[in-house]
């Protein structure tokens, strides 16, 4: 089933829009003015953005929320997405990614995260993984003498699941090639305590500290004694002590990660209960990593992995390390996240998998 969302079914009052048995659809606005779907199953619920970058705003699942803790208490219509920046994922690309250098024209992470989507759609059917309902939708980007595009992002949960399946199609419509950067910007909420287990080795060429700081921030004597910390060790991030401060932020670029037979990574972030956040994907596909953190009074985010195609240091940076992917004329680029909840039980197989990956 596919049924194109319109704005004019959208009100300030949560409706209920499609009923496949354990899995809904509503709809609402935002105070903001702002469109959402919440699709729901007997576990918990996604938010989605259908017109708004297809961003999945919230996930709530075993009664914990999984996204981060902002300043932002709600989506508002904004030019850029740093000004409505408190959504659980968000889509970063297409044609330049990253924080940009002076010398870079593209916007922080490209034109995907919140731009208006031309269509959006409600979609269920069944699958391998069983029976499912989502978001999608498309948005074209057509620029005279230049690219020529139509990205297609999916959210979707599935009956009795916890976990959501996130992806993408950049559809390169033109005859000439498109350059293309992608990255799947995930972000957990933090937790002092919690514990992160991934299948990638805990070194420093593996775990490559950023030392530049982002323009926009002004760091203080006690960021730069951390930073100094994880520098000498990077496993120092596997756990946010009670006195670490990361303010503005620590970001890795993650090199070298392991898949497990069906080359699929695995990163998983226990909480002191047990239960876990969990991110799981295709380490071919989307070959470079970064973990993103930032934990201080105003802001808490874990970006335990945010799985892509480049690393976040801008177009003309990542040109140069050959990070800058080519997709020729008419063909596409599908990428696929896995992520969400964990219950200590589950927590612990995934642990053991990571473990034997690992070994």
């Amino acid at each position: 089933m596919k049924i194109r969302l319109n704005e004019s079914a959208f009100t300030d009052r949560e409706t209920l829009f499609a009923d496949a048995g354990e899995l809904k659809a509503y709809l609402f606005r935002y105070e903001s003015g702002i469109c959402a779907v919440k699709i729901e199953n007997e576990k918990g619920y996604i938010t989605v953005l259908p017109f708004d970058g297809q961003m999945v705003w919230d996930a709530v699942f075993c009664g914990r929320s999984l996204k981060m803790k902002t300043s932002f208490d709600m989506p508002r219509r904004r030019g850029i997405f740093r000004d409505t920046y408190g959504c659980y994922i968000m889509h970063c690309g297409a044609l330049a990614m990253g924080c940009p250098s002076p010398e870079d024209d593209h916007g922080h992470h490209g034109e995907l995260p919140y731009v208006r989507y031309d269509r959006a759609f409600l979609v269920s059917g069944e699958d391998e993984k069983g029976r499912y309902m989502g978001v999608t939708g498309e948005y074209e980007y057509n620029r005279a003498f230049g690219s020529h595009y139509m990205a297609r992002p999916v959210a979707k949960v599935y009956e009795g699941s916890t976990l959501i399946d996130v992806g993408i199609e950049v559809e390169n419509k033109a005859a000439h090639p498109m350059d293309l950067m992608y990255m799947c910007h995930v972000n957990n909420a933090p937790e002092v305590g919690a514990e992160i287990y991934q299948t990638l080795p805990w070194t420093p060429e593996n775990m490559v500290v950023r030392v530049s700081i982002p323009q926009y921030n002004e760091p203080d004597p006690a960021f730069m004694e951390l930073l100094d910390r994880v520098q000498q060790d990077v496993s120092v991030t596997r756990v946010i002590g009670p006195e670490d401060v990361y303010d503005p932020e620590i970001v890795l670029f993650l090199r070298g990660v392991k898949g497990d037979e069906d080359g699929k990574a695995h990163f998983l972030y226990v909480h002191k209960d047990g239960s876990a956040d969990y991110t799981t994907y295709d380490a071919a596909v989307l070959n470079r990593g970064v973990r993103w953190m930032v934990n201080h009074d105003d802001w808490k985010s874990m970006g335990m992995v945010l799985p892509a195609t480049a690393e976040p240091e801008g177009y003309i940076a990542e040109k140069k390390k050959g990070n800058v992917r080519i997709l020729p004329g008419k063909e596409t680029f599908r990428a696929n996240v896995t992520v969400g909840y964990l219950a200590p039980g589950e927590a612990e197989q995934v642990k053991q998998k990571i473990e034997t990956v690992m070994k």
